[in-house]
């Protein structure tokens, strides 16, 4: 594992190339989980409404 650490830090290219990756899968993730989110308020929050004036 040092060895690849080792190998990325003299090859910086490789390195930006790899965080930019990561950083586009984390990025998508973490969209992915705020649309969920969103969803699961505006339900909630719909819910709520019905409950308390349908029911």
């Amino acid at each position: 594992m040092t060895g690849f650490i080792e190998f990325l830090l003299s090859n910086p290219i490789l390195l930006i190339l790899l965080l930019l990756i990561v950083a586009v899968v984390l990025f998508a993730v973490i969209k992915k989980l705020l649309k969920l989110f969103t969803i699961a308020t505006i339900a909630g929050i719909l819910y709520v409404l019905l409950v308390k004036y349908f029911g």
